[in-house]
């Protein structure tokens, strides 16, 4: 909460019309780089999505027992990575307007950051959860095939997730906080705020 704050009000301090901030190549170019990566996530996590689909539905029909069920929920799963990607690349699309503010580009990057490391916490609940249908499985033997290759599933596919999103979340850091601190460091007047945001 405290550091939203502080970087409203940095991007206050900084605030000039709008039509001057967003000339300053050095704002334009922190823009470019997150809508090029958030293209990069879609791309990536629906490729993974459609190879998936491929497999699941190819080897469901041709399995049988616990390996069975495990492409069946990878399928299932995968249809919802697919329309993720899918949404995300379609918002990816949208040009940012040309009076998009330094406030404007550094609360998208933040909030980038945030759905990362939001959906890291999940995909760790996803590992969890396939560990408890595994396990589940020992004390339901007329469910044991389902429950273990759902659960094998799921924690395959949580543990992607969760390194598709740790190594996304270190990079949109790494490239772009040190860009963020550039634009907050000098806005147009020459004047500005920098605090150091973990």
């Amino acid at each position: 909460m405290f550091r939203h704050f502080l970087l409203a009000a940095g991007s206050m301090l900084l605030s000039r019309p709008a039509t001057a901030q967003s000339a300053r190549p050095e704002l334009q170019d922190f823009t470019n780089q997150r809508i090029q990566h958030q293209k990069t996530l879609g791309l990536t996590l629906g490729g993974y999505a459609l190879a998936n689909l491929a497999i699941g539905s190819i080897a469901a029909g041709q399995t049988t027992g616990e390996t069975t069920y495990f492409h069946r929920m990878n399928v299932y799963w995968n249809l919802v990575n697919l329309g993720i990607a899918g949404a995300g690349l379609l918002g990816s699309r949208k040009k940012p307007g040309a009076n998009e503010t330094v406030g404007d580009a550094v609360r998208k990057h933040e909030s980038m950051k945030q759905i990362l490391l939001f959906n890291a916490g999940l995909d760790v609940a996803y590992v969890v959860g396939g560990a408890y249908l595994r396990e589940r499985a020992e004390t339901r033997p007329d469910q044991a095939d389902q429950l273990r290759g759902y659960g094998k599933s799921i924690m395959m596919q949580g543990g992607f997730l969760l390194a598709f999103d740790l190594v996304n979340y270190i990079i949109f850091k790494k490239r772009g906080d040190k860009q963020e601190r550039l634009l907050l460091s000098s806005g147009p007047s020459g004047v500005g705020l920098v605090w150091s945001v973990r």
